[in-house]
């Protein structure tokens, strides 16, 4: 079941060179925009103060990674709600909550075949920033890199439950979601330290995952090891489990509600 809805939504995607050659475009539109001006305000390309609070001092370093790793991560999000919404849309969501196949796979299907297609979007983004910015890089450190990268996506693919019950309940949450991939974006550090943000605030970026991983690839690339950002790997194995507990126990129970009221229609 879950390899099928893979398979369709590549099939869906891909289908359309033009749509996948915007992707690209709308992801290095967004990455140069950013890095200009975060570069025009630090006055160059290396900040001492940035070096300081964060142990890396090229900014295009520092953002690409914070960037490519939130656009990988809003992308179960994503997949929860404009693809739940989709197939309200089209008629189609009932037809799968009757059939045999449970809607859990249904849903992680969608989640997983974004997350893969955000992945391979974001790789093109990525590499092309590496060599527009000139960012020294090596196999090692992209393969030590890995697991934190991983273990966050993990996280996020949990969470994104709670988005799909609430399309269940809502329908349209389309803005709402927005807000929220916004706001992590604003809290977790992709374009600026956090230590310039108010001590409630660093507290709570700890709650997000993409906090801890743009914090450990950026140690890893600037020549550090786990070893270095240790609070960091802890804080990741603690959300892991944390978030999906969250996101199933909210989906079942949305589950259930919309079982009782219906799913409604368009």
């Amino acid at each position: 079941m879950i390899l099928a809805v893979v398979e369709k939504e590549f099939r869906m995607f891909f289908r359309y060179p033009l749509r996948v050659i915007s992707s690209i475009l709308v992801g290095i539109v967004f990455l140069l925009q950013f890095v200009y001006f975060g570069q025009a305000v630090l006055g160059g390309r290396y900040s001492a103060l940035l070096e300081a609070s964060t142990g890396m001092g090229d900014y295009p370093t520092y953002a690409l990674i914070g960037y490519v790793l939130w656009w990988v991560s809003v992308s179960p999000m994503e997949a929860y709600v404009w693809g739940v919404r989709r197939e309200l849309q089209r008629g189609t969501f009932e037809t799968n909550v009757l059939s045999p196949a449970r809607l859990i796979s249904l849903l992680f299907g969608l989640s997983l075949s974004w997350l893969l297609m955000d992945s391979l979007l974001m790789a093109i983004v990525f590499a092309m920033g590496v060599v527009i910015f000139n960012i020294p890089i090596t196999a090692v450190i992209v393969l030590k890199s890995l697991p934190a990268i991983a273990a966050s996506l993990l996280a996020f693919l949990g969470f994104g439950f709670v988005f799909a019950g609430l399309v269940m309940l809502l329908k349209n949450i389309g803005p709402f979601a927005q807000i929220f991939e916004f706001a992590m974006l604003f809290l977790s550090g992709v374009f600026f330290p956090l230590t310039v943000m108010p001590a409630p605030i660093q507290a709570l970026s700890n709650l997000f995952p993409l906090t801890h991983s743009a914090r450990i690839v950026r140690a890893l690339f600037a020549g550090g090891g786990y070893s270095a950002v240790g609070s960091s790997v802890a804080w990741l194995l603690f959300l892991i489990p944390a978030y999906w507990a969250v996101g199933y126990l909210l989906f079942r129970w949305a589950e259930r509600t919309t079982r009782v009221i219906g799913y409604g229609g368009y």
